[in-house]
């Protein structure tokens, strides 16, 4: 989906109607807007099957104009008969989310959400605005704001409490993705007013995990050494629908493999990737790889209204999510004829190594055995 603005594609328009200016068009400029984001919205509607519903575009429900990763586990769609009682391949139905900010998607203060309330109402990507605000206003006096930071000073802390900019509605926007095949997840964008704030940045990630997941989890984030600490009894004081049904200790906290160098030592060793079980070789650098993709629309959408901006944003994150699903199956085929043949290395490579550890160190590799199949 082309990221050039309305204003550059339509005065084309008007160049192409008349190069010379002798009889130019009417000014339909702002009709052209209207007409846009109408057929946009209306095209999304369809797509989803929405044109025949008895409840019409008014039984829509949140996220349900998101297209959902269909690689990533979901539970009565994907999965096989029993999946959760066999244990022994239950890893292999873990849900990997990847959370992040983005400061280059910032919004000035134009407009309003009275004036321009949008058309997708948290039917797609970014969460519904009024119960989004709700949340803001009720818990940003409850939720304790400054927490001293026990790793590294990194940009994403100090950033947390920092306000907006002269003349700034928003600073930027947060996300999660799913981690593994870089998708947007349903419900899981939306604004931030002041810096990266966990207030925010734990509605998007609970607001998504509302969308049928499964039991365990794996999430990545830049500064998941200082968010997960508190993460729980933060959710403890939030309404009923943003608590989740997964156990504390069945989520893995991580943070993305580029990221880790900056962290102390304390945190290579206890979120990374590379020493984590079952995991792969996921990175959890989705959301940058996404981001480079959308940040070309910042320079017309921070001019939007909120509405406007929503609107926009969700769709070609919708364009973004269908990209990557009509290449998946050869990016898939792919991965798993390089997995195959790398598999039979690493075998030789470990057989090996171990079989020489064993003349000196039987006992150490008994224990070690151990210790890496529990």
């Amino acid at each position: 989906m082309s990221k050039v603005s309305a204003y550059k594609f339509y005065h084309m328009l008007v160049r192409l109607t008349d190069n010379s200016r002798l009889q130019p068009p009417p000014d339909r400029y702002e009709s052209f807007l209207r007409v846009m984001r109408e057929w946009c919205h209306i095209r999304a509607l369809k797509q989803f099957g929405h044109g025949h519903e008895t409840g019409g575009v008014e039984g829509t429900k949140q996220g349900e104009l998101a297209l959902r990763c269909p690689a990533c586990p979901q539970p009565s769609i994907n999965l096989p008969l029993g999946w959760i009682e066999n244990l022994t391949t239950q890893w292999l139905y873990h849900l990997f989310l990847a959370v992040d900010a983005n400061f280059q998607l910032h919004r000035l203060n134009v407009s309003s959400d009275r004036s321009d309330p949008g058309l997708n109402l948290g039917y797609a990507y970014f969460v519904e605005e009024g119960a989004f605000q709700g949340h803001l206003d009720t818990f940003a006096k409850v939720i304790p704001e400054e927490e001293k930071s026990t790793c590294n000073n990194h940009d994403a802390v100090k950033l947390a409490n920092s306000q907006a900019g002269h003349g700034a509605a928003a600073t930027g926007v947060g996300a999660v993705v799913c981690g593994r095949h870089d998708m947007k997840r349903p419900l899981s964008v939306g604004d931030l007013q002041k810096g990266e704030r966990y207030l925010n940045m734990d509605y998007f990630i609970l607001s998504t995990l509302m969308d049928n997941a499964p039991p365990d989890l794996v999430i990545s984030y830049d500064i998941a050494c200082q968010w997960h600490k508190n993460f729980f009894t933060q959710m403890s004081r939030y309404p009923e629908a943003l608590r989740l049904l997964q156990l504390e200790q069945n989520i893995l906290y991580l943070v993305p493999k580029f990221h880790l160098p900056a962290h102390i030592l304390k945190c290579c060793d206890n979120f990374s990737f590379n020493f984590s079980a079952k995991v792969s070789h996921t990175d959890g650098e989705a959301p940058e790889r996404g981001w480079a993709a959308t940040n070309a629309l910042a320079a017309s959408t921070k001019e939007m209204g909120p509405g406007a901006r929503r609107d926009t944003l969700d769709d070609h994150f919708g364009d973004y999510n269908w990209r990557k699903i009509i290449i998946l199956a050869d990016m898939l085929c792919t991965r798993l004829k390089e997995a195959v043949r790398a598999r039979l290395e690493h075998v030789v490579e470990f057989v090996g190594y171990e079989d020489a550890l064993c003349v000196e160190h039987s006992e150490s590799v008994d224990s070690w055995r151990q210790m890496v199949l529990v």
